[in-house]
């Protein structure tokens, strides 16, 4: 996927949301994340997990913020078993 230059990539993390199927997103989220870890590897899990939440549907983050979970990769299991 060609996202151009660093500045592209930010603005794409930033403004990813969740459209209808989750493993889409789930998908496009981390292939924008290893660029943007890329740009700047002292990035804070916390923020990842922020960025992640931000983007879901309403009613999916909601629920899933209460969890707080401490990992990214928490994050992401928890909102897929929600889904199935």
């Amino acid at each position: 996927m060609g996202f151009g230059n660093g500045e592209d990539v930010i603005e794409k993390f930033n403004k990813l949301v969740q459209d209808k199927i989750m493993e889409e997103y789930v998908e496009k989220f981390k292939e924008l994340k290893s660029l943007i870890k890329a740009l700047d590897p002292t990035l804070l899990e916390a923020y990842n997990i922020s960025s992640f939440f931000s983007g879901l549907k309403n009613d999916i983050r909601l629920m899933f913020k209460i969890l707080k979970p401490t990992k990214l990769m928490q994050a992401v299991k928890q909102v897929k078993w929600q889904e199935e």
